[in-house]
């Protein structure tokens, strides 16, 4: 590729993006069809309210490899707690502090009297009556702005992922930079059993692993009582509840957090407990304003053991959902497609990955305490490295105006299937669906699918890397870049050009589109760069 010095031109085109960022990238863009009216959460009297116990101080155990954080309460996360955004929470002026809440739960079944379940999504669930109620005692991870005043009334509930038998949170690593910015409160709730009492993933002696909380720190987490999954719906929605309506111990330490919504989030794994709870548990207990489900098959999570239908759609007289399918996930969750409502989004991103390189690094980073965890995955391909983020974070931030203000996200083009096959132009690009800038303008291939373990990988814990699949591939591209590109100049101009289209569109926020045009302009192919981009607005 041939680089030239274009500061004019750069100039120009960020002026471009500055004036379009101002007219076309507010927090969101009321596009797309009207927006229903639903019914706002009130206290839930189905829903008991549990025990908190205050910020935990425990020190750690002998045998754990290193303190949780200072006696002061403030816990430096575990790996797969997201460790590597410590220094996000104190330039953003966070803190974290961790809780046990506790009480009995209930597991829920199918109502007899009620119609059949369908795929229709509409669902109705009561506490069983052959599963007897169990105490249990869980954990909430709460990181919230220190001073209350940049609490900007908005709580986001992330069902951890246990995939891997430990509580991981992949969507706090996807939309963080938003969540900080913005002033949102997130909590992560341990719902399920594995990731408290979790016997270890595939080891062998020479790995010799356990991930389950009560297992790597048994003083710290000692208290801990997970009865079983049938009972995570009711743990989930007890959580909800004392973070939403606190009787004792607040989890955000002051009445002065003024909560205006709140959004229950979950991710792959999680995603199929939160459409089950939206279609099932939501209606009976209405504690959530709205949904952000993430990467979902076409299913749902098994209630009491009982398999839900599949495809299962989302019923549409409930609070606004926001159903986020990389293109990983497009093709299972295929006949679970549903038309656009007023509570309904569906937003399929060409060239996502269910996990991508950026959201797994931030697992593994910077750890402050030596938490068992995975080691290096060893997939075939390099992993994808598509900006996921920015389109979450305008999912966050749609969906939030969506339920605060209805104004409904807008409505997105689906990727391009066909006879269950991914359409792909003739980079290797999947066709249709939102755009990032990337891949109309791109500089690698990058897809959602193809990754496999390598044939390298060590004999032992093989079965982590079967979890490259997941991560989709970033692959040269089949033509030289000078072909698509004569000179930095131009790609850079058509890479505005895609950027500017997508910020109107409202599938990029702002701040996302400049860091986006700014990767552009940096970006040096086989060669040096030597372009500058500055917003000097």
């Amino acid at each position: 590729m041939s680089i030239r010095k274009f500061g004019r031109a750069a100039w120009r085109y960020g002026k471009g993006l500055a004036r379009a960022g101002a007219a076309a990238v507010p927090m969101v863009a009321a596009v797309g069809l009207a927006t229903a009216t639903w019914a706002a959460p009130t206290a839930s009297a189905a829903v008991p309210n549990p025990t908190v116990t205050e910020p935990i101080t425990a020190t750690c155990s002998p045998s754990c490899p290193s303190p949780p954080g200072p006696v002061s309460g403030l816990h430096q996360p575990a790996a797969a707690d997201g460790v590597s955004n410590v220094k996000y929470f104190t330039t953003a002026g966070y803190v974290e502090e961790e809780f046990f809440f506790s009480g009995t739960a209930s597991a829920y079944q199918p109502d007899p009297t009620a119609p059949a379940w369908t795929s229709s999504g509409n669902w109705s669930a009561i506490p069983s009556t052959t599963i007897a109620p169990a105490a249990y005692e869980s954990r909430m991870l709460v990181r919230r702005p220190a001073d209350p005043k940049s609490f900007n009334g908005i709580v986001v509930v992330e069902w951890f992922n246990v995939s891997g038998s430990e509580d991981v949170s992949p969507d706090y690593g996807y939309y963080r930079k938003e969540l900080l910015r913005k002033g949102f409160i997130w909590v992560g709730v341990s719902a399920q059993a594995v990731g408290v009492n979790s016997g270890g993933f595939v080891t062998s002696p020479s790995f010799p692993v356990n991930f389950g909380m009560k297992a790597y720190d048994p003083v710290r987490y000692g208290p801990l009582v997970h009865p079983g999954d049938n009972y995570a719906y009711d743990i989930f929605s007890q959580a909800a509840q004392a973070i939403r309506h606190p009787s004792g111990v607040n989890p955000f330490g002051s009445s002065h957090y003024a909560i205006k919504a709140m959004i229950a989030d979950g991710q792959s794994q999680s995603s199929g407990y939160m459409v089950t709870y939206y279609n099932a548990i939501q209606p009976r207990v209405k504690l959530f304003d709205g949904f952000l489900i993430h990467s979902r098959g076409a299913g749902g999570a098994a209630l009491s053991g009982v398999a839900v239908p599949s495809p299962a759609m989302l019923r549409t007289d409930q609070v606004p959902a926001l159903v986020f399918e990389t293109e990983t996930d497009t093709v299972g969750h295929f006949s679970a497609r549903q038309p656009n409502s007023g509570t309904y989004r569906l937003w399929e991103p060409a060239g996502t990955a269910h996990v991508d390189s950026a959201d797994l690094a931030s697992f593994f980073v910077n750890l402050p305490t030596q938490k068992p965890s995975f080691p290096a995955f060893i997939c075939k391909d390099p992993i994808n490295t598509a900006h996921e983020d920015y389109i979450m974070n305008s999912a966050l931030a749609h969906l939030s105006e969506w339920i605060t203000h209805g104004r409904a996200p807008p409505v997105a083009p689906p990727i391009d299937v066909v006879s269950g096959v991914i359409q792909r132009d003739s980079l290797g690009i999947a066709t249709g669906g939102i755009r990032l800038p990337e891949m109309d303008v791109p500089t690698l291939t990058q897809q959602g699918v193809g990754n496999t373990a390598s044939g390298a990988a060590p004999p032992y814990y093989t079965s982590q890397n079967a979890f490259c699949f997941l991560f989709g591939r970033a692959l040269p591209l089949p033509v030289s870049l000078e072909s698509l590109y004569p000179d930095h100049e131009t790609y850079v101009s058509e890479f505005i050009h895609a950027t500017n289209a997508r910020a109107a569109e409202g599938f990029l926020l702002r701040p996302d589109a400049e860091e986006a045009v700014t990767n552009a302009c940096d970006y040096s192919g086989p060669h040096p760069s030597e372009c500058e981009w500055h917003d000097h607005h």
